[in-house]
């Protein structure tokens, strides 16, 4: 009974500290394009912080409009604990949409001692040759960079998935043409698992698993573990998605366009 009563009253604390927050300081949240994010971020904040994975890794983290404005020059570490070391911009969705913050963050990222790389967020139900052209028209990578990256998180409800798979292959095969360099594949572990494994083994693999576990993927290779949807980032508002590469930066390096 007494931990019940402690937890209430913390949760109590919590709702008026987030009163307080929306009522004084709400602009900073209602600026950013989703206020319900930012108030399920507080409140897991308060009560879940992310664990942060140990090990022989280097931290990172990825970024879209939905992080808003960046201090880029306050940017230096994920939760007051590790140092950030590469930053993954989204570039483009689908076969129409740039990333409204892509190109101030992707110039900007290039002044601090960051690996980059620019990724697309895949839309199913679209055609695949129209986004993998909407990503080259508005990427430019530089040696240094890390090579063009794919997220695809979801199954289409117009069109099989078999079809599905053929339209990232081709996705894939159109940008690896252009910039002479095979992309990362971004997904989900039980995505991949259930559809992507037997088709997709030749590319390196970019992760994301958000439970406790001492590696995101057993029995496949990966290269980066998204860990984290629910990071702190100093020079950022809200949410972040955390990651971590396997291997020290210059492991990293060596993936990137020469």
């Amino acid at each position: 009974m007494a931990k019940r009563v402690r937890k209430n009253k913390y949760k109590t604390w919590f709702f008026l500290l987030l009163f307080i927050n929306v009522s004084f300081l709400g602009y900073q949240y209602i600026e950013t394009p989703s206020l319900l994010n930012n108030i399920k971020y507080l409140y897991r904040q308060f009560f879940q912080a992310p664990n942060i994975p140990e090990g022989n890794y280097i931290y990172g983290i990825d970024i879209s409009e939905y992080q808003g404005i960046i201090a880029w020059d306050q940017l230096k570490e994920i939760n007051k604990k590790k140092q950030v070391s590469f930053v993954l911009i989204r570039a483009t969705a689908g076969k129409n949409h740039r990333d409204r913050f892509f190109t101030s963050n992707w110039r900007k990222s290039a002044s601090k001692d960051l690996v980059r790389g620019a990724y697309h967020y895949f839309r199913p139900n679209e055609n695949s040759s129209q986004q993998a052209i909407n990503f080259i028209k508005n990427v430019k990578l530089s040696p240094g960079d890390l090579p063009p990256i794919l997220d695809i998180e979801r199954t289409s409800n117009v069109q099989s998935l078999n079809s599905l798979k053929i339209g990232v292959q081709n996705w894939m095969k159109l940008v690896e043409e252009h910039y002479g360099i095979k992309p990362i594949l971004y997904t989900g572990a039980h995505y991949y698992k259930d559809h992507l494994k037997n088709d997709f083994k030749d590319y390196n693999l970019w992760v994301a698993n958000y439970n406790n576990v001492s590696q995101p993927l057993k029995k496949y290779k990966w290269m980066m573990w998204q860990f984290s949807d629910n990071g702190s980032v100093s020079g950022i508002k809200g949410p972040v998605d955390l990651d971590l590469f396997k291997g020290t930066v210059t492991e990293l390096k060596k993936y990137a366009l020469k």
